[in-house]
């Protein structure tokens, strides 16, 4: 069932000044235009969730469908009020629009939640072959992305003690995220999608732009996890450069997660 969640607020904390992305660092992001370091877009992401788990638990990490949009740069120590509207108010089904604004006002991001009666099915892609393992990333550029080829699989074993990280990054006080068999965070589990992308490339600084998230299964630490990637598109907009990667998880055999994750690679010359 569809229910009514309260607002929340939360100072924004850039905990990755020290990302091989430095976009984080204030003297990167100044030099594109920006005020300082940007929170990163997983963070904001993290904020976003924290409302929605706390009014639905389990069953909102289990199952969903999940679109989150980044408008606006997140800095650090920004008060972020965090509003939710219930788009299913007559129906069954869970379907919310949750909304990230600052102290100005501005719209910093968008994340639409809802569980409809059936998902869409997995995409073929999630059964991707095997990838080759280059010797050493290359630095991203345009011709280096060759879509629609999978990159090499690895197996991610999220620890209790990792997932703690963010959570304690996050402030967040449910108990969903503690224990030997915690829930992996969400703020966790994009920043793995994060992680994909800068295990085959290396990319001096970038802006997450966005992701769409199906979860088909609830996912915890502990677990082996399978994660398949593979650029699926690239585009210029404005002078930017941007790519979306399909990334499967698989667990215990079966799809847990698929995310189409999408970034700015190279930013408009300042």
């Amino acid at each position: 069932m569809s229910a009514h969640i309260p607002n929340f607020q939360i100072l924004a904390l850039n905990d990755a000044e020290q990302s091989e992305n430095r976009i984080h660092s204030d003297k990167i992001a100044q030099r594109y235009g920006f005020h300082g370091a940007l929170v990163s877009g997983v963070n904001v992401f993290g904020y976003l969730t924290q409302p929605l788990v706390r009014i639905y638990g389990e069953p909102w990490l289990q199952q969903g469908i999940l679109d989150v949009i980044f408008l606006k740069p997140a800095y650090h120590d920004d008060l972020i009020t965090i509003t939710t509207e219930n788009l299913g108010q007559e129906s069954s089904q869970r379907s919310h629009l949750t909304q990230a604004t600052n102290e100005q006002g501005n719209l910093l991001a968008r994340l639409e939640s809802w569980l409809p009666n059936q998902l869409p099915p997995i995409q073929e892609r999630a059964n991707m072959e095997v990838g080759q393992a280059d010797s050493e990333r290359q630095e991203i550029n345009w011709e280096a992305i060759h879509l629609d080829e999978p990159a090499p699989y690895y197996l991610w074993q999220p620890s209790a003690a990792d997932n703690a990280e963010h959570v304690l990054a996050q402030r967040d006080k449910s108990e969903i995220y503690t224990g030997s068999e915690a829930y992996i965070h969400p703020y966790y589990l994009l920043d793995a999608c994060n992680k994909a992308l800068m295990r085959i490339f290396y990319l001096p600084a970038w802006i997450h732009t966005g992701s769409k998230l199906i979860l088909r299964k609830g996912l915890r630490v502990g677990q082996d996890i399978e994660v398949r990637t593979m650029p699926i598109k690239k585009w210029e907009r404005k002078g930017h450069q941007f790519i979306k990667l399909y990334i499967a998880m698989w667990e215990a055999g079966d799809v847990a997660l698929e995310v189409e994750h999408t970034a700015i690679f190279k930013l408009a010359d300042p």
